[in-house]
């Protein structure tokens, strides 16, 4: 009796001091020391300067190469080595410009000595903050101001090394890259939801002449992700490369994951930023090779390439197969067979077919060139769906008459899956 009661005694003695002591590991939880890491919250770094200097001190959060300056001294080099330093992988950074032109007058440019920091946790990268810069308000060409370039020199291999998800880049001007102007791949498995948008791909700032690199975009085992977009601001002038302008590969026979999913849309592919001159890439406008699925192509303006507008493969024109049951990059999709294009009276009708799968939808896209069998102008679209034996036909009345003597073509994107074919082959716009 007397043991119990003197240890009922104690415990009361001590319960204060354990509450004082759990009291004490929340709080210390609640503030992060007791966390093996803490993740800090976005930050924002405007760079300043065109020059290529690292950052004097990583540790700090601050964006700054010479701090015996007053005042942040802030490239874009220490800027991304600053994103990357922020241990926040889960937030994204901003890194925005405001370059005065007394450094620089006009388009800033900056030609780094290295290839720049791969971007390891998500970044924005906004050219369109520079001060006197615009987006596109254009409906098939681009009038989007630009005044940030990243310049290779034909010395650098890759302009921006995008390794981290959720990542945008927006607003600049990329040229003259050896290797490729933005590379988009994963430091694990797979990269997903980036998004390319309203930059200058090879060309200048003007949008007007080539000054290409290797390949204009990139994404290896790159999924769910956007080059272009629905909106005018976001459509990108990918023109004058000496490759491709956009490359799509899985990294299965690197363990890395399937380049599915993407969309490439709106954007205007080996042309001037008028959307009609040529300007073409050396190779392909979109190639896709192995690993690579549910890629929808559409709406862009693809025209003047070196080789196909549309390539499955990279491998050159991929031949229909009936009951499209074969396989590849976008399951080899087939394409449209357009059997007429007639513009009588001021109206354009265009005929055709597609066998593909049994009882599906397709979205077919037409196209307008003044020759060659790309797509320089998208005229609009139709939705059919196949039969029991996956045939279908069409016949499409574009809003504006096609003039004579234009050359037509349509691809054909399955809408259960996402693949676009390559475009068909071209039919001449006739009076008869």
């Amino acid at each position: 009796m007397l043991r119990s009661t003197l240890s009922k005694v104690m415990w009361v003695g001590r319960a204060p001091l354990l509450w004082v002591g759990l009291a004490l590991l929340v709080a210390l939880a609640m503030v992060g020391l007791l966390a093996p890491r803490a993740y800090a919250a976005p930050s924002t770094f405007t760079v300043n300067l065109t020059a290529d200097t690292p950052d004097a001190n990583l540790s700090n959060a601050v964006c700054d190469v010479n701090p015996t300056v007053s005042g942040n001294q802030c490239t874009l080099r220490a800027a991304i080595q600053q994103a990357n330093a922020n241990n926040n992988p889960t937030e994204t950074d901003l890194i925005n410009f405001n370059i005065p032109d007394s450094i620089d007058p006009g388009v800033k440019t900056i030609s780094p000595g290295s290839i720049l920091p791969s971007i390891e946790e998500p970044v924005i990268i906004d050219g369109y903050s520079q001060p006197g810069s615009s987006v596109n308000t254009l409906a098939k060409a681009t009038n989007a101001k630009l005044l940030i370039e990243l310049n290779g020199k034909d010395t650098i291999t890759r302009g921006l090394n995008v390794f981290a998800s959720n990542s945008v880049v927006r607003g600049l001007v990329i040229r003259r890259f050896t290797d490729i102007g933005i590379n988009n791949a994963p430091n694990g498995d797979l990269l997903t939801n980036v998004r390319i948008e309203g930059n200058f791909i090879g060309t200048n700032a003007s949008g007007t002449s080539a000054l290409g690199n290797g390949a204009g975009v990139n994404f290896f085992a790159v999924a769910n992700s956007t080059i272009g977009g629905t909106s005018r601001a976001s459509r990108n002038l990918i023109s004058g490369n000496k490759f491709e302008g956009v490359f799509i590969e899985g990294g299965g026979n690197f363990g890395q994951g399937s380049a599915d999913n993407n969309l490439i849309q709106g954007n205007l592919i080996g042309t001037q930023k008028d959307g009609v001159t040529a300007l073409g890439n050396g190779n392909a406008g979109v190639a896709l090779l192995s690993d690579a699925d549910g890629n929808r192509i559409l709406s862009n303006s693809i025209f003047a390439n070196g080789a196909l507008g549309i390539d499955l493969g990279n491998n050159g024109p991929t031949a229909n197969d009936p009951g499209d049951t074969d396989t590849g990059s976008n399951r080899l999709q087939n394409f449209p067979v357009i059997s007429s294009a007639k513009t009588i009276s001021g109206t354009t009708t265009i005929a055709g077919t597609l066998n593909s799968r049994p009882f599906e939808l397709y979205t077919i896209q037409f196209f307008s060139s003044p020759s060659g069998d790309e797509g320089q102008t998208f005229i609009g679209q139709k939705v059919v769906a196949t039969d029991s034996s996956g045939n279908a036909t069409f016949s499409f009345t574009p809003t504006t008459a096609v003039a004579l003597g234009r050359q037509i073509t349509a691809t054909a994107t399955r809408q259960a899956t996402g693949d676009t074919s390559e475009f068909s082959a071209a039919k001449q716009v006739t009076a008869s």
